[in-house]
Order: C-alpha cells, then sequence, then structure tokens
C-alpha cells in the first residue's frame, strides 16, 4: 500500500499554506578544539523521519575550502558504524545497494571544495540517526590574528551554460536563464549544488550549536565575533567559546578572532612521522620595516557583482567598499570600474587620473549601480583581463567584490590561469554572511593576489586601509626553497610558493618520504632589492599531530586540482584519487560509506525521499534571488537524487531559484550570449573575422552541437566562404554497440569545428541513466592540445543524450583532420 505524505508522525514538520514541509534534520552540533595553528573539528548531524514511512535524507551543506575530511561515522542508538573512504562510483554502488535491500547507509560526497552531500537511507519511522564527520583544518593567521570559520549554509549558486535536457531525449535544449536544479554543459552537476530554500519569512526548525576550546599554550586576548553571540569561559590559559543562547539559527558563517599575549608568533614548525613518511607544516611572517614612501604607482580596476544576489545589504557594502578604495587611492595612480550581471558594463574606456574630477564621476557611478539579473562572472572576468594597459610601467591590481555565488567555478579559474598578465594581480573581496570562501580563495592565489572576506555589517575603513598598506609594500618576491641534507627532497605545496604581502604569513606543508632530517632554506627578494634567507631545522619524531599529515594530504589534492579547473584528466584525477585513499580523505573522486550489517526495514515498501530544506543566506534578498518567481511551500521540502530507483514518494521541490528574469530570446541576443562564452566579439560579425584563438567568429558560433542549438540551425546560411572544413573522424569506441556508435558519431560530426587545428582526442566518460558523466580527458593520449578545442568537445559530450538508458565504460578516440 502506498504511504501518503499525510500519514506523519509527530516529528519534524510545517503547515503552511495548507502544505507540509518536511525537517529531517534536527540538530547540528559542533566541536572544535584548536591548537596552536591547527583545528580539529567534529561535526554531528541528527536526522529524524517524522513520517509513518521508511525516510530517505539528503543534505547538501558547506565545509572549509581547505578542510582535510578523514572521518565520517554513523550513531544508530547505542550502535556505531564506522565510515570506510571508496572510489566516489564505488562507495555510491555500494550505498544503493544497500538502500535496495534495507540496509541503513549513510553517503558522504565532496560536489566542490566547500560543497557536500550527505545521504542517508532507511531511517525508521521516528528514528533518529547520528551522523559524525571529522576534519583537520590550518588557521588563518594574518596581522596578528588568528581567525577561525565554520560555514553553516551554502549559498545559492547561479548556474550559467545550456539546459541538458534529460526527460527529451533526442530532443533540443535551449538557452534561459538557469533555475537552481538544471544540469548544463558548463555546470553537468548543478543539480547537486543547491539545495531547496525556504520561503521568505519561514524558520526551519534546524538549529546549531558550536563549541571551541581554543588552547595556545600562552595567554590569548582580544576574542571576538562579527558574526555570532557568544560566551566566553577562562579556565587558566584554555579558553572554551560557545555560542549565544540567541544565535542558533545556521545562516551565515561563524567568524572568531583572537590574538595571543606573545611577539613569538613569526614562526612555527609542526612536524609528524609515520609509514607514508615524514611530514611538516612551516608558517613563516618575514619581519620587514617598509616606509609609507616607498610607494609604486598602480593602476587600480574595480571589477564588481552587481547581480542579483548581491540585493541590499551585500551591494551597499561593496559600494561602501568601493568608495573608500576611490578615495584611497594614491596620487599618481590610475583607476576604472567595471561592473557585471547579465551584461558587463565600465566607468572609462581607459584608466582614469586620480583627479577629483574622476574621483566624483567614479563616485557617482558606484552610487547608480543597482542589483539584478544572473551573476556572469565569466564576462566580467574576460573584460578586466583583456584591458589594454595604457602605460606598462605600472602595476596592474584587479579588485574583484562579489559574493561568488555560481556553479561553474572552475571556467572563472581557468580564464585566470590562462590569461592574467605577469604583470598583474588580480585581488579578491567577499562581502556577505556566507559567501564562496572557495572561489574567492582560489582566485587570489591563482591571480597571486590577496583575498579578503567581511560581513556585510563589518566597518569598511580598516579594512580598506590595510588592504592598501598591504598591496603598496609587496615584502618578498620570487621565493625559492632549497633542501639540505640526506635522502629524497621533501616534496611540497605550494608547489611555487606566492609572494607576499606585509602582515602575511608563508604557509608550507611538506612531505619527506624517507623520514630523514635537515635543513629548509627560504630565500626571496624583500622591497628595495635586498636578499632574505631563513632556515629551518626538521627533524620527524613518530610523535607528533597526526593532522599535519591529513593537511599535507589536502594541500596536494588541492595543487592538483588546481592543475584541472579546464577540465579533469585521467593523470590528474588518477593522483587526486591516489592520494585521497592513501590518507583516507574526502575528494571529489572519493567518499564516504557507512552501511549496518542487518536488514533494517522491508526493501519491498516504498519510501519517501527528502532533500533538507535551508535558510536563505542572512542578508540575501529573496527577491534578488528569486527574481519573479512566487513562492509557496511544497510538501517534503526538497527534490529526490538522480540516483534514486522509480520505487519510491518523492516530496515536491520547494520553489528553485531564478536569477535573471525570464524574456523572449532574440536572435542577436542569443549570438551575443555565445559570443561571450567563445569570447567572439558578436558585434563583428563578418565571415573572416580571427580573434587570437584562430576562431572565425562565425566558426565559433556554430561551435556548438546543432541538436544542442536548434534556433542556430539557419545561421549556416550565413557563411559564404568555401574554404575547407575540418572533419571529424570516430576512430575507435569500446563500451557502446554499433547503433549508440552510429548515433554518437552522427552527433559529434554535426559539431562545427574551428579551423586549423588537428590531432586526436581519446576520452574516458561513464554513460549512466542517460547522460555522460565523469568525462576525462586522457592528456598522454591525446595529441592535440588546443585548449578551445578541448574544451568544444568536453561540453558537446556532456550535452550529448543517447536514445538509450545504459550503463556503460566508454572509451573514445577522435581525430580531428584539418
Amino acid at each position: 500500500m502506498t504511504q501518503t505524505l499525510e500519514q506523519q508522525t509527530s516529528g519534524l514538520y510545517l503547515q503552511n499554506s495548507s502544505q507540509q514541509i518536511a525537517f529531517p534534520l534536527k540538530h547540528t552540533e559542533v566541536k572544535a578544539k584548536i591548537a596552536g595553528n591547527i583545528s580539529r573539528v567534529e561535526v554531528t548531524q541528527s536526522f529524524e523521519n517524522p513520517f509513518t514511512t521508511t525516510l530517505e535524507a539528503v543534505y547538501i551543506f558547506p565545509l572549509p575550502d581547505e578542510a582535510a575530511v578523514d572521518d565520517m561515522l554513523i550513531h544508530i542508538g547505542d550502535r556505531t558504524i564506522q565510515g570506510s573512504i571508496k572510489k566516489r562510483q564505488e562507495a555510491v554502488a555500494i550505498y544503493e545497494q544497500a538502500r535496495k535491500q534495507g540496509q541503513t547507509a549513510g553517503l558522504l560526497e565532496q560536489e566542490r571544495d566547500n560543497i557536500f552531500t550527505q545521504s542517508l537511507a532507511n531511517i525508521k519511522p521516528g528514528e533518529q540517526i547520528d551522523v559524525i564527520i571529522r576534519y583537520s583544518d590550518s588557521l588563518k593567521f594574518e596581522g596578528g590574528n588568528y581567525e577561525f570559520v565554520f560555514p553553516m549554509v551554502v549559498g545559492p549558486r547561479y548556474i550559467p551554460g545550456i539546459t541538458i535536457e534529460e526527460d527529451a531525449v533526442g530532443g533540443g535544449s535551449a538557452i534561459a536563464p538557469m533555475t537552481q536544479n538544471q544540469d548544463t554543459d558548463l555546470v553537468p552537476d548543478a543539480s547537486r549544488l543547491n539545495a531547496p530554500i525556504l520561503p521568505a519569512g519561514m524558520r526551519s526548525r534546524h538549529d546549531i550549536n558550536v563549541t571551541i576550546e581554543i588552547n595556545a599554550g600562552i595567554e590569548i586576548q582580544d576574542i571576538n565575533s562579527p558574526s555570532h553571540q557568544i560566551q566566553i569561559i577562562r579556565e587558566g590559559q584554555l579558553v572554551n567559546v560557545k555560542l549565544g543562547g540567541g544565535d542558533t539559527i545556521p545562516n551565515k558563517d561563524l567568524i572568531l578572532r583572537y590574538q595571543v599575549a606573545s611577539n613569538n608568533i613569526q614562526t612555527t614548525t609542526l612536524t609528524q612521522a609515520d609509514e607514508r613518511g615524514g611530514h611538516f607544516a612551516l608558517y613563516l611572517i618575514p619581519a620587514f620595516e617598509y616606509r609609507p614612501d616607498e610607494i609604486v604607482a598602480k593602476d587600480m580596476v574595480f571589477l564588481i557583482d552587481s547581480s542579483g544576489s548581491q540585493s541590499g545589504e551585500p551591494l551597499m557594502q561593496c559600494q561602501e567598499l568601493m568608495r573608500r578604495f576611490i578615495n584611497g587611492l594614491n596620487p599618481d595612480d590610475t583607476f576604472n570600474i567595471i561592473d557585471f550581471s547579465d551584461t558587463t558594463q565600465q566607468l572609462s574606456p581607459v584608466p582614469l587620473p586620480n583627479t577629483s574630477a574622476n574621483r566624483l564621476l567614479a563616485i557617482n557611478y558606484i552610487n547608480r549601480l543597482n542589483a539584478g539579473g544572473g551573476t556572469e562572472m565569466l564576462g566580467g572576468i574576460r573584460t578586466v583581463l583583456n584591458l589594454k594597459a595604457t602605460n606598462p610601467g605600472r602595476l596592474r591590481n584587479i579588485v574583484l567584490l562579489t559574493d561568488g555565488y555560481i556553479g561553474n567555478e572552475n571556467q572563472i579559474l581557468a580564464e585566470v590561469k590562462q590569461r592574467l598578465q605577469p604583470g598583474t594581480r588580480l585581488h579578491s573581496f567577499g562581502a556577505g554572511s556566507s559567501v564562496n570562501r572557495f572561489l574567492l580563495n582560489r582566485i587570489a592565489e591563482l591571480g597571486r593576489g590577496i583575498a579578503r572576506i567581511i560581513r556585510h555589517d563589518e566597518p569598511v575603513d580598516e579594512v580598506v586601509e590595510k588592504f592598501f598598506r598591504q598591496i603598496n609594500n609587496p615584502v618578498l618576491a620570487n621565493i625559492q626553497l632549497q633542501w639540505e641534507g640526506d635522502g629524497e627532497s621533501p616534496i611540497m605545496y605550494p608547489s611555487t610558493p606566492p609572494d607576499l604581502f606585509a602582515e602575511q604569513p608563508l604557509v608550507l606543508f611538506g612531505r619527506k618520504p624517507d623520514a630523514h632530517s635537515g635543513k629548509l632554506h627560504v630565500t626571496g627578494i624583500a622591497a628595495g632589492g635586498r636578499r632574505y634567507q631563513h632556515s629551518f631545522h626538521l627533524n620527524f619524531p613518530q610523535t607528533g599531530n597526526p593532522a599535519i599529515a591529513q593537511l599535507w594530504g589536502r594541500s596536494r589534492i588541492k595543487d592538483l586540482m588546481n592543475q584541472m579547473v579546464s577540465g579533469d584528466t585521467k593523470g590528474g584525477v588518477e593522483a587526486v584519487t591516489d592520494t585521497a585513499l592513501t590518507y583516507q580523505l574526502l575528494s571529489q573522486y572519493t567518499a564516504f560509506v557507512a552501511v549496518s550489517d542487518d536488514i533494517r526495514v522491508n526493501p519491498n515498501r516504498d519510501f519517501i525521499s527528502v532533500q533538507v530544506p535551508v535558510e536563505i543566506p542572512e542578508a540575501i534578498s529573496h527577491e534578488g534571488i528569486f527574481s519573479n518567481l512566487s513562492f509557496g511551500a511544497a510538501p517534503g521540502g526538497g527534490m529526490v537524487s538522480s540516483r534514486q530507483q522509480a520505487k519510491k514518494q518523492s516530496a515536491p521541490p520547494l520553489p528553485s531559484p531564478v536569477f535573471a528574469p525570464s524574456k523572449p530570446i532574440q536572435r542577436f541576443e542569443e549570438m551575443e550570449s555565445l559570443a561571450m562564452e567563445f569570447d567572439i566579439p558578436a558585434s563583428e560579425p563578418e565571415i573572416g573575422f580571427a580573434d587570437d584563438d584562430g576562431f572565425s567568429n562565425l566558426d565559433s558560433l556554430l561551435s556548438v552541437p546543432e541538436r544542442a542549438m536548434p534556433q542556430f540551425e539557419n545561421l549556416k546560411a550565413l557563411q559564404k566562404e568555401e574554404s575547407s572544413v575540418p572533419r571529424l573522424q570516430v576512430v575507435s569506441v569500446t563500451g557502446l554497440n554499433q547503433e549508440i556508435i552510429s548515433l554518437l558519431t552522427q552527433y559529434l560530426q554535426s559539431i562545427q569545428l574551428p579551423r586549423g587545428f588537428g590531432g586526436d582526442l581519446v576520452f574516458e566518460f561513464q554513460l549512466s541513466q542517460g547522460r555522460v558523466r565523469q568525462l576525462l580527458l586522457d592528456e598522454q593520449a591525446s595529441s592535440l592540445k588546443e585548449r578551445t578545442v578541448i574544451e568544444l568537445m568536453r561540453r558537446s559530450l556532456l550535452a550529448w543524450l543517447p536514445e538509450e538508458i545504459l550503463t556503460s565504460t566508454v572509451l573514445l578516440t577522435l581525430r580531428i583532420q584539418p
């Protein structure tokens, strides 16, 4: 007999407008212990089934973007089930099999460095199950302050790209404003990034409690939190911090800052050894004096996000930051302002001198900014990176101000990595309660700049003053690392140390496979051209903090992932997977799974699957996110995971946010959209125009599979050139039958390829539930290296929808003949 949503026990659900929303997540308990620079954190999520039938709960939540997650287990009554780390595909298969057999199972997956999914299957009616997650992290330290951050909610991500229509196999797709749960060719996992958001004015039953124990070995002072009410309990040199009783809604990052009463914090080294070798963490803050008059004239370019998610307090905070930036410039500096949402605008086509008239012009421009539309960050990034420098002698500093609420982070990072000029620095500022720290931190790393994240309600004067003081005075550049000692040299991350700004630490994680002691010499060029050197003697006792090894493993994974921002490669994915398995770490290619030994529910009965609804981040506008969408609560509170089978009741979803108003798409708008994605000027339709990458503009507009873009079929008539057309040949395919191979060949050969490139491309992917997944480029076997062609083929394959539902591993070799 089929159960209905009305048959509920007394549990966590809420009546709203004659509909019900279920809240299976009851409580989150966070316990953190901080020793020196390292935190060890335990997160307990308590799920409860409010229905009279079996429940599967799916929860999308954040953790710090550099957290080394190394443990997961579940508690059922007085029983503990330990999770184990597996390759992600294997873990998902174990979880699904256990769910079908009636066993209780937990699955922890990583979608982004700071977005995670917890699935918990076969919770009995009225039952509570606890999921425990543990991780290590390295505290931020800057300007004398330690900072501990615990994120509590994933802000809604804008999803660009062409929708992949899973329910229309063989049909077409369209360019349209993306809702939160639509996969696209640019973000093929978009449906796994956004949890359903509660309507305005509705409160979740989920609450959170945080306890932080700080043991610095010396007196701690100036403890404060700009985000939460806190209680402070001191016991000698031990300090316990708890959330205030009235501040338990999980809708903002917890930020805790403190200082230690000592001047001896300029250098810290931590070591550890086990069968994997000797590991170390090194924290160095060079103590340099600098004079305010040692200032180099700068060209400052401010890139500000004015999309809908910035509506209200976040945009006002960014505007205030911008006003302070403009008024804080040095007399010889030049500046410009660019803002982006659906489109990109700029204050001036050329840098403006820092005169009173130009400052007034800039302030008026800033004051007129309004938030609205989608976060098309790629257009803004391309515009600012392509700006011509009028004075090559000036150091260009780009300052990005955004909440980072996008799903195509890697596309942005790939653009920065490829196009950032050697003499340019890219800094990032996030203003808000729950910004995308992963994106902001990585942009600054790749941009050789500084990342700053402040709340929407924090004073900006000191932040801006400190920022200018730092970028005016880079204190250590061209940092080199040299090992002196027996055996192998250590493997260190970051592999290329960044330049340091004033009061900024150098943080290194290393692994010496043979664990032999030795000296590490750090050298660099200080301000004024002076040579700097500092040496560390390192040995590796068996005792030590085990978190050091985990943090090295996490740093290696981060470095490997940074190398794959343009797309997954076979070698890169294998290296990440091997590291994650060796160090028992969660990654995008590994997952934790825990399964009960016994059959706990009847596998032949229906079950309800609910995705946990979440609060909208504090100070974020519902109107800005949801645009014209009307709100109405739906029972169950969430979408159903794409992995789940048909034999279940799915709880209808809450409304999905629309990030830009729906409107008819005109032909020029379509061309402009594609031109922006492929970096082609849409305003120059002459046949034969070529950009820096060798594309003709029309070829590039036709470089998307016809079936995915039916609105462009008649554009072929515009092509008047009689030149040769590149040919694509499917050399070999394994894992598909001949009929599907023929369909795939026909699909790929319909793609209009750019001229001038040839060679082989070898891909490996999973075909599952009618979709291409886990698409890898075999970079060793591929002879064609052109990034734009590879990206075109990736997106084309991700948009392919075979007419049969198959599950297979496919090896595909393509040959492009120019």
